[in-house]
């Protein structure tokens, strides 16, 4: 199950990792370089694959799911959307 939200939280990868360390997190990047580490985050929840498929299914550009247990690990990569 995951939850939107509202409102959108602006923060680093490592913060949002901190603040859910034991969800799967929906993060919105600023930008594909990879040093960027800022982003905004937009959904968390508990089951990886139905967080895959959401950030699939929004098509939002720059867009990952991340472990807050281990946030070096991109579970869903980078969804680039047109």
């Amino acid at each position: 199950m995951y939850k939107k939200i509202e409102p959108a939280l602006r923060m680093t990868r490592n913060e949002a990792s901190a603040r859910y360390p034991e969800a799967f997190i929906i993060m919105q990047m600023d930008s594909m370089n990879l040093s960027d580490d800022v982003g905004t985050v937009l959904y968390v929840g508990d089951e990886e694959r139905e967080l895959c498929a959401l950030v699939v299914s929004l098509a939002l550009p720059f867009s990952g799911v991340v472990d807050g247990l281990n946030h070096r690990r991109s579970l869903g990569g980078i969804v680039v959307g047109g």
